[in-house]
């Protein structure tokens, strides 16, 4: 097995040729690597784009399908609809939309409250 990453699913990424090249072939699955940074970026796009539109979100906005869903797999890329919804729906790509607003909206709270205050 050496020379190619596994994915989240065990898998090996890289094939060989009868000629004895390896190529390395696209996952159905993802790597550990590639889920860190989607969910990274998922987090910076949530806090930097998303949230001056959307300050509350419900479960049902949350689907996978859904608007933000949508917007998220476009941001980031991620192309073909079962990597899409492996990274929303087991993958922790909704878990990590949902709590970054929460963060978020809870630190522009505590921002205004320190505001009112005048500290």
């Amino acid at each position: 097995m050496a020379g190619g990453g596994q994915d989240v699913l065990g898998e090996q990424s890289v094939t060989s040729h009868d000629d004895g090249v390896r190529v390395q072939a696209l996952q159905q699955g993802l790597c550990k690597q590639t889920l860190a940074d989607w969910k990274d970026a998922t987090a910076d796009y949530v806090r930097t784009q998303l949230f001056d539109k959307k300050q509350f979100v419900s479960d049902e906005d949350l689907v996978m399908g859904g608007h933000i869903q949508k917007l998220v797999a476009f941001e980031l890329h991620i192309s073909g609809i079962e990597r899409q919804r492996l990274f929303w729906e087991e993958q922790g790509g909704m878990t990590t939309v949902r709590n970054t607003v929460r963060k978020k909206r809870q630190a522009a709270q505590n921002a205004m409250k320190l505001a009112f205050r005048g500290k």
